[in-house]
């Protein structure tokens, strides 16, 4: 009867916390809308073509390679649902996406320590209040929902290992081939469900690998089809464009970046990560029994917490030997590798339950969680005030993050789009940008891009770029150039200077977020 009370208690905890948490991000994005990269514009772009029946089509009247397409999917049918616009009904997917990833990190934390209430408190508030996790879900990004999906899965993941019935592994099955539709990377989920069935059935090998064998192709499949014929046959790419990985980077900045989220940069840049490490290590090896590293390791096999260590090793080995170093090496860049939170929290709350220093063993079970309490009461003031702070000015200036590329003032300011509305800009009349993200976010059409180099890293040569573009822009390029230079300058793309003789550029609208020229062909 406790038992059942205590969780009575924990569903209206969640229940209040998740509230708490859409809250927040609605009033940080209530004033201007969330923040919106390039990502995020392909996104949208592409729930609006599904909306008009083009079909997975981004804004350059591409086909959508670079992700998967649930997102975009889901948006459209927002949109489609209630009637409102595409970058609203992503606002309202997000809020959602974070109330219900703070309900099941609760959820999640309560199944694998089933008698330990503390853990399902402390985990989900950790979640709640993580600044990574109110960013991303205050931009237009497809992460929040991917980690709503591996919380689903390492819940489902343990039911099944405690009871290995069909309807369980079936659970499991449509998780892991869902979630590859939302993140490509979710194909590590269907690898995990593998080595789970593997480990199910370890008694019986035959049966095992027929089981596991059926999971992997039936959860795989699916993204497998969408892949060769949506992406591979229309352009020849099958997971999008990606850059080459650096090992040993990759492996420093996901370290780097997992400490971050638990311990503020002021103090690693007084103590050094290794100091921090080596001090927590010997405080584990001088506090603990032969025993109880025994007793640890057994835990790790457990069906609590096995599901969680096998994806947290498969997931870093993508962060690792996969992720594009380039673009993840930023300290802010943390949206991918914040998806081993939950594994790694329950990693860590595992060893400070089985690897409890002595002198701590000692005290009574009660004072213990009293002291619990109060080290996270006070270790809560680290996220509770950069939350308030971030916050504070998202509400008063917009989504402040470094994901927020083009839903900042000076082009929400820029009168671009009430400038094109008022000129009745016809469907025959084409978009040129040399932000095509920023240019379709701010007028909803196709966007044309501009000639340009192959080089990003220098300023292009016009003559040797007009080679490369021979029949640009063509005697049916009439339209207009939304030139922005008030972003990071992007020296390989021509500017319409550098494009004179081939077409006449009328200046027409100026601000301080950028210009539109009236482009006539020659």
């Amino acid at each position: 009867m406790r038992f059942v009370q205590a969780q009575k208690r924990l569903a209206a905890y969640l229940f209040a916390l998740a509230l708490t948490g859409m809250l927040l991000v609605y009033l940080t994005t209530y004033r201007f809308g969330p923040g919106i990269s390039t990502d995020g514009a392909r996104y949208l772009s592409t729930a609006q073509s599904l909306s008009e029946g083009r079909g997975f089509i981004d804004y350059l009247n591409a086909p959508l390679t670079q992700f998967p397409p649930l997102y975009s999917i889901l948006i459209a049918g927002i949109h489609l649902l209630i009637g409102v616009d595409v970058f609203v009904a992503a606002q309202f997917l997000n809020i959602l996406s974070f109330g219900l990833v703070i309900w099941l990190a609760g959820v999640f934390f309560h199944r694998i320590f089933p008698n330990q209430f503390l853990a399902a408190y402390i985990g989900s508030a950790i979640f709640a209040t993580s600044l990574s996790l109110v960013i991303i879900a205050s931009n237009i990004l497809s992460d929040l929902l991917f980690l709503a999906f591996v919380l689903a899965f390492l819940i489902a993941a343990t039911d099944m290992l405690e009871t290995g019935t069909n309807s369980s592994i079936v659970t499991l099955g449509i998780i892991a081939g869902v979630s590859s539709f939302q993140r490509y990377a979710g194909l590590t989920l269907s690898i995990t469900g593998v080595l789970l069935l593997l480990f199910l059935y370890r008694k019986n090998p035959r049966k095992g690998i027929v089981y596991a064998g059926m999971f992997g192709a039936l959860s795989g499949l699916p993204i497998v089809l969408w892949v060769y014929f949506h992406n591979y046959l229309q352009t020849g790419i099958l997971f999008g464009v990606r850059m080459p990985p650096n090992y040993l980077g990759n492996l420093q900045v996901t370290i780097e970046k997992a400490v971050h989220w638990f311990i503020p940069v002021t103090l690693t840049n007084i103590i050094p990560l290794w100091a921090l490490a080596l001090i927590v290590l010997i405080v584990l090896i001088a506090g603990s029994r032969l025993s109880d590293w025994k007793r640890w390791l057994r835990s790790l096999i457990t069906p609590y917490f096995l599901p969680s260590l096998i994806f947290l090793i498969l997931y870093l080995s993508v962060l690792i030997f996969n992720i594009s170093y380039s673009e993840v090496r930023w300290p802010f860049m943390d949206r991918i590798h914040i998806i081993i939170l939950p594994a790694l929290l329950a990693l860590m709350f595992l060893t400070i339950r089985e690897l409890t220093p002595w002198f701590v063993r000692k005290l009574e079970a009660r004072t213990v969680r009293l002291l619990a309490v109060v080290v996270f009461v006070a270790w809560l003031v680290f996220p509770v005030y950069n939350l308030q702070k971030y916050s504070r000015n998202a509400y008063v200036h917009g989504e402040t993050s470094e994901y927020n590329l083009y839903n900042i003032p000076v082009l929400r300011d820029s009168g671009i789009a009430d400038f094109l509305n008022s000129r009745s800009v016809g469907l025959d009349q084409k978009i040129y940008s040399n932000y095509e993200a920023a240019a379709w976010f701010l007028t909803r059409r196709t966007i044309t891009k501009m000639p340009h180099g192959e080089t990003r890293e220098r300023r292009a040569d016009a003559a040797e770029v007009l080679r490369q573009f021979p029949d640009w822009p063509g005697k049916d390029g009439n339209g207009y150039v939304i030139w922005i230079d008030e972003l990071s300058f992007k020296p390989y793309v021509l500017h319409p200077d550098q494009l004179v003789e081939r077409a006449r550029f009328e200046l027409v609208h100026w601000s301080k977020g950028g210009e539109i020229y009236r482009l006539t062909p020659r």
